[in-house]
């Protein structure tokens, strides 16, 4: 098929990566193009990189070019994203932009942190009506969204699965990358790099994969869906627009 933009907006430097990572790794494989923003990005807000600012924006940028995707940052403070039309307007010159084909985004619902729930409703609104608050201008976008999970404690109904099994690994050690590379030197947020547990995903052996905390959750919710799914290992998504269903331009990525 032909190249596919896909946009993926996140609150926090890893979102995008845990919500959506196994299908945007198979997407850049396949050579579509893949655009992440991170709305939470003034990290001098954060007690976990106030004072390495610097350092962190440079690290989450380089983890999305070893990634081959692109990052945007807006630069709002954490817990402090506006539900207001300045940043659905943001949100709206990067969706004309890119033109994306699909945009994923937090689920509405997913309200703690708070932020997540702020981004899910934004986005959308941003994306249905991007040419009309830019002022009227013309561009062609179709349309095609879906909501991801972080967080498995909140209401969600999938529709959408796609099986990981042959990206698990890689994308469970680029989330892990941030809490070692990013969290691990924060008092604040120790636990979350440490290392609780080492698994080997391969039924014949294979490399043995420490996991941190982030790390763990979007293992043991990929084997969830797995489940549900009919395979090992799984992502789920909601689509916003059922009417769309069967006839996607994320099945066609999907199917590869």
């Amino acid at each position: 098929m032909d190249s596919k933009t896909i946009l993926v907006v996140g609150a926090h430097m890893d979102d995008c990566e845990i919500g959506a990572g196994g299908l945007l790794l198979q997407a850049v494989r396949q050579g579509h193009r893949v655009v992440l923003v991170n709305c939470a990005s003034d990290y001098s807000t954060w007690c976990v990189t106030k004072g390495r600012e610097a350092e962190i924006k440079e690290k989450v940028l380089a983890k999305a070019g070893a990634m081959k995707m692109e990052k945007r940052l807006l630069g709002y403070g954490y817990q402090a994203i506006p539900n207001d039309l300045t940043t659905i307007r943001k949100i709206s010159e990067i969706v004309v932009d890119v033109l994306p084909d699909i945009v994923l985004f937090h689920s509405p619902r997913e309200n703690a942190p708070s932020d997540h729930a702020v981004v899910g409703a934004v986005t959308e609104y941003a994306v249905r009506a991007a040419t009309t608050v830019l002022g009227g201008i013309r561009a062609v976008y179709g349309g095609e969204m879906y909501r991801y999970e972080v967080y498995p404690c909140f209401p969600f109904d999938p529709d959408t699965y796609l099986d990981i099994g042959d990206v698990v690994e890689e994308l469970v050690e680029h989330i892990d990358y941030f809490g070692k590379e990013i969290y691990a030197a924060s008092p604040y947020a120790k636990g979350c790099a440490e290392v609780s547990a080492k698994i080997k995903l391969k039924p014949d052996g294979g490399n043995e994969i420490p996991l941190s905390h982030y790390g763990e959750v979007k293992l043991g919710l990929s084997i969830h869906r797995g489940a549900q799914a009919g395979c090992r290992f799984a992502e789920a998504y909601e689509a916003v627009d059922k009417k769309l269903l069967g006839k996607r331009i994320l099945q066609q990525i999907i199917k590869g």
